[in-house]
């Protein structure tokens, strides 16, 4: 994906996040998860086992925060700037209660996509991590 569609795609969750949110913090966990379900997506259509790891990676990444146990700054930090992860700015949602079993679902299927050796099951990972976090958008609206 171009960095211009990027720009847009990132510019309507922006305008998404804000407008379904209302916490300084859930409006960081909007935009994050926003960033997320667009790196699931990349994760889950990559041709090569590199790029579908690092997207996945940046997925987990924006769900844990840097002070996260399985955030990884080598696959780098697409999130940054963003919030201190979807894990932590969540709790600001007035319907975190309802999404949060669902988001540490994403959460470990991440985790556990990005040590997969098999292009295949990363591909599967990420297409339910985007999913999952998918559920946690609705049920934050």
């Amino acid at each position: 994906m171009s960095h211009r569609i990027t720009a847009i795609v990132t510019g309507v969750l922006l305008l998404w996040a804000g407008a379904a949110q209302t916490s300084p913090s859930a409006d960081k966990a909007g935009v994050q998860l926003g960033t997320a379900i667009l790196h699931a997506r990349n994760a889950a259509g990559s041709g090569a086992m590199s790029s579908a790891v690092s997207h996945l990676g940046h997925v987990l990444n924006c769900i844990e925060g840097t002070k996260g146990k399985n955030f990884n700054g080598s696959w780098g930090h697409v999130c940054e700037g963003q919030g201190d992860g979807i894990l932590v700015d969540i709790k600001g949602s007035k319907n975190a209660g309802a999404v949060i079993l669902v988001l540490e679902a994403a959460d470990t299927l991440a985790a556990s996509g990005v040590k997969a050796h098999d292009l295949a099951a990363v591909q599967n990972a990420a297409r339910g991590v985007a999913a999952l976090l998918q559920v946690v958008g609705d049920g934050m609206r």
